[in-house]
């Protein structure tokens, strides 16, 4: 049994999914942090760098985006045709326009990657107005490969690039045309706007919420998904066939209490944030993560085990790695990640440990690369990064220690506060008392306060904020009256 839990009738928006009560994935969107992955923009080149062949675009974000030669059409052409690549001056000059899609966020101090190649995502198929190849999913069997290969070629131009999508055997021919079709004219109506708008400007925007729970209700086997804001509700339902109501039941949850708590998930988001996780059996993994990679250590802790020690090892080992591909997911933990697994002597029981680690990925929808043991004994991977990891979202570095720990950041500490106010709608009083920091305040309130009136309308309740000093952003309910 599958269940998909969304809470979106507050401005942070929180969504789990699970599967036989076991919390697999674990989604979290604040205003104005949302991905910028998947959208394009009109952007105009401000450099070209030869040594590194790449150029920086001013895409309108926060840093200039990071564009390769190799994610250039030519490029994709040329390696496909067999050619030898185009360096970055002849794909592009400084002060040129340029359709770019971003890639991957901006994680730190480096800027967003960017790709000329733009992907324009249907139901059952990928549109690459120029992308000069036909692929399949590889989740599809041999025989309608083939066939879905070849509508791919008879289809398109020849600049163009499709990519059929594994779901694209449960429907006809004549469906698939007329989604290539949409996706086309999409493209050629991004093209006349680009045309006149401005640079830099936003073309297309991702909805990134809607669209990843839509995503796993099209991966899911089936269940029950149920959300506590009608609009949300009525939209999923509107953006799901056949196919994905024929196993999903929708439902509107209308308790007072907090969906989150009503379904005992809450609590998940503080937990992946801790350093230390412990395992079933006793043992323990610490998690540490930086910008340039994420270091996980294995400890026994209390687990000895009944075996001799090589098997104590090996099944602690084990356990630790089904854990970690878990906790990568559900941190969204990305890049070079180095795991110090209990030393083993016998390459037999790397393998194994290797083997579980990979069958855990098998259900992550970014690709993960098991590199395999250094001379050192070191577990290499390295994960797909696209978005940043749950901390960066929800956490900054600690004003107080200066770097070296970190504390809940103003929004995610404003947001909490708005989840635990709607659930006294329904209690007696008119008036709530709140003492906050400036800076919780602020966000909670909004410009002009009108997210705090917008509450207060919503609630029929006054709300008085208190400010107060602490060395930490905070709140706290002091009175209902």
């Amino acid at each position: 049994m599958e269940e998909i839990i969304v809470h979106s009738k507050s401005r942070e928006k929180r969504w789990v999914y699970r599967s036989d009560h076991e919390i697999i994935g674990l989604y979290t969107y604040q205003p104005g942090e949302e991905s910028l992955t998947g959208n394009i923009y009109l952007g105009r080149v401000v450099k070209v760098q030869k040594g590194l062949g790449a150029a920086f675009v001013d895409f309108g974000g926060g840093k200039n985006g990071y564009l390769h030669e190799k994610d250039f059409p030519q490029n994709v052409e040329a390696y496909h045709a067999g050619n030898d690549p185009h360096p970055i001056g002849k794909c592009v000059h400084e002060g040129q326009k340029i359709i770019v899609q971003v890639m991957k966020d901006e994680m730190g101090s480096k800027g967003a990657r960017l790709t000329a190649v733009i992907e324009l995502k249907g139901e059952h198929l990928v549109y690459m107005p120029q992308g000069y190849y036909v692929a399949v999913s590889k989740k599809v069997d041999d025989e309608n490969r083939k066939v879905l290969r070849r509508l791919g070629n008879e289809w398109k131009e020849p600049e163009e690039g499709i990519v059929m999508r594994t779901n694209a055997v449960e429907v006809r021919e004549g469906m698939l045309q007329e989604e290539l079709h949409s996706l086309r004219s999409r493209y050629e109506s991004l093209e006349r706007v680009s045309l006149r708008a401005k640079c830099p400007s936003l073309l297309s925007r991702q909805d990134t919420f809607y669209e990843d729970i839509h995503e796993q209700l099209k991966k899911g086997s089936g269940g029950k998904i149920v959300v506590d804001d009608y609009d949300s509700l009525l939209h999923l339902e509107e953006v799901s066939g056949a196919g994905i109501k024929d196993k999903w039941t929708f439902e509107l949850y209308q308790g007072q209490e907090n969906i989150l708590l009503h379904y005992h998930v809450a609590s998940v988001w503080e937990n992946v944030l801790k350093k230390v996780v412990w395992l079933d059996n006793g043992a323990f993994i610490i998690i540490e993560s930086t910008e340039a990679m994420t270091v996980v250590d294995v400890n026994s802790g209390k687990f000895t085990g009944k075996d001799d020690l090589e098997q104590t090892i090996l099944q602690t080992n084990k356990l630790a790695a089904r854990e970690m591909a878990k906790q990568l997911t559900l941190r969204n933990l990305s890049g070079m990640i180095l795991i110090d697994f209990i030393d083993m002597k016998k390459e037999s029981h790397k393998q194994e440990v290797m083997d579980a680690l990979s069958d855990a990925f098998v259900s992550d929808k970014q690709r993960t690369t098991i590199v395999g043991f250094t001379s050192l004994g070191i577990l290499e991977l390295t994960r797909k990064r696209t978005r940043q990891p749950l901390s960066a979202y929800l956490t900054r570095p600690c004003s107080v220690c200066h770097g070296t720990g970190r504390e809940m950041t103003p929004e995610t500490l404003a947001f909490q506060l708005e989840r635990e106010l709607w659930e006294m709608q329904s209690m007696d009083g008119s008036l709530i008392e709140v003492e906050a920091t400036r800076e919780v305040a602020t966000v909670f309130s909004g410009h002009q306060n009108v997210h705090l009136q917008r509450l207060e309308k919503a609630l029929s309740k006054e709300i008085k904020i208190k400010e107060i000093t602490h060395g930490h952003p905070y709140y706290h309910v002091t009175k209902l009256l």
